[in-house]
């Protein structure tokens, strides 16, 4: 497996949300770890996106 960072990777292309997660989940070796659909990306982003908002709304609750 060849690294992701290479010299000629980034050349300001646009990748979705499942290749950002890819590339975080694995340390920027695959971009392509969880598939190339974007249903994927998508629920990971929402899944952290209602992570923090759960957790903003119990310390809310918890604080009063």
């Amino acid at each position: 497996m060849s690294p992701i960072f290479s010299p000629d990777f980034n050349n300001f292309e646009n990748i979705n949300q499942t290749q950002a997660w890819s590339l975080f989940f694995a340390f920027g070796r695959n971009s392509n770890l969880l598939g190339s659909g974007r249903s994927n990306g998508r629920f990971f982003t929402l899944f952290l996106t209602a992570a923090l908002v759960a957790a903003v709304v119990e310390v809310l609750i918890l604080s009063i």
